[in-house]
C-alpha cells in the first residue's frame, strides 16, 4: 500500500497521506514522494486544482519521531534541505490552487504543509498545534514564515512558544482556515470548492498566486535558507534528545535549557 496516494479525477488531483496506522506521520521517504506528487500535478496541463488530505481521522501528526536518527550539524542541515524543504517548496510553488482538506490532529510539519496550501477547509474535529518545542526543536518547514504572515508576530509567537492546541473554530477566527464544516460533510465541501476552482482560468490563477508570493518579504526560499542554519544546531542539544525520548516513552519532557 502506497504511503502517498496520487489520484486524478478529471481536472482535480488528490494527493493523499495514506499511513493511518501512524496518524499519517511523515517518514523521510514520504517527503520525497509528496514532492514528486506535487511536481506531477504541476506538470499535468489537465490538472487545474489540487486537494491535499489524509486517510483516516487525522490529517498529519507531524514527523515520524520513531524514524529519527541523530546527525551532526552538517548532516542535519543537509537532511532538512533535501527532505522537508524540498517538500514545502514543491507545495508552495506549484502553479495550481491547492486546497487542504483537514480533519483531526494537524501538528508539526503537518501544520506547515497545511499553511503552505492556498485554502483550507477543516472539519469540526480538526485541532492544530505548532508542536516543535515539545520535541526540543524550533519550528521548521516554513511554519514561522506562514504563521507570522497569517497572524502577525504576537499571535504567531504565542502558538510557537506555548505549543498549545487550538480548535477548528479558533483557527477559523484567526484566519488560519477558510471554512469549518461538520466532519461528515468535509469531502463534499472540498469537492465542490475544487470543482469551482477548476472551472477558473488556470494560468491567471497561477499568476495571481505568484503576485501573492511576491507581495511577501523575505521570500519563502530566503527564509528556508536561514531555517537550515538554525535547526541543525538545535539537533545537538540535550533538550532535543530529551524531547524525542519523552515522546517515545509517552511522558512529559524534562527540559534543562541546554
Amino acid at each position: 500500500m502506497a504511503e502517498i496516494d496520487y489520484q486524478k479525477e478529471g481536472a482535480i488531483a488528490r494527493i493523499v497521506l495514506n499511513r493511518p496506522e501512524r496518524k499519517n506521520a511523515l517518514a523521510n521517504d514520504m517527503r520525497q514522494q509528496l514532492a514528486d506528487a506535487f511536481r506531477t500535478a504541476d506538470a499535468d496541463d489537465e490538472v487545474r486544482a489540487v486537494v491535499l488530505t489524509g486517510t483516516g481521522d487525522t490529517f498529519c501528526a507531524g514527523a515520524d519521531v520513531s524514524r529519527m536518527v541523530p546527525l551532526d550539524v552538517k548532516g542535519s542541515r543537509n537532511k532538512l534541505q533535501r527532505t522537508s524543504h524540498v517538500l514545502i517548496r514543491s507545495l508552495y510553488h506549484i502553479e495550481k490552487p491547492v486546497i487542504a482538506a483537514v480533519r483531526g490532529a494537524t501538528v508539526g510539519i503537518g501544520l506547515s504543509m497545511m499553511l503552505a496550501c492556498d485554502m483550507v477547509i477543516a472539519s469540526e474535529t480538526a485541532r492544530f498545534s505548532c508542536v516543535f518545542a515539545r520535541r526540543g526543536l524550533a519550528p521548521d518547514s516554513g511554519a514561522v514564515f506562514f504563521l507570522t504572515r497569517l497572524l502577525g508576530a504576537a499571535r504567531a509567537k504565542e502558538l510557537v512558544f506555548t505549543t498549545r492546541f487550538f480548535s477548528a473554530q479558533e483557527a477559523l477566527g484567526m484566519g488560519v482556515v477558510n471554512r469549518v464544516v461538520p466532519d461528515g460533510e468535509l469531502e463534499a465541501a472540498v469537492a465542490e470548492l475544487a470543482a469551482s476552482i477548476a472551472r477558473q482560468p488556470t494560468y491567471a490563477l497561477a499568476m495571481a498566486k505568484k503576485m501573492f508570493q511576491f507581495a511577501q518579504s523575505p521570500t519563502l526560499d530566503h527564509f528556508l535558507e536561514y531555517e537550515a542554519l538554525i535547526q541543525p544546531q538545535i539537533h545537538q542539544t540535550q533538550d532535543f534528545r530529551e524531547g524525542i525520548a519523552s515522546f517515545q516513552e509517552k511522558r512529559d519532557p524534562r527540559f534543562v535549557g541546554r
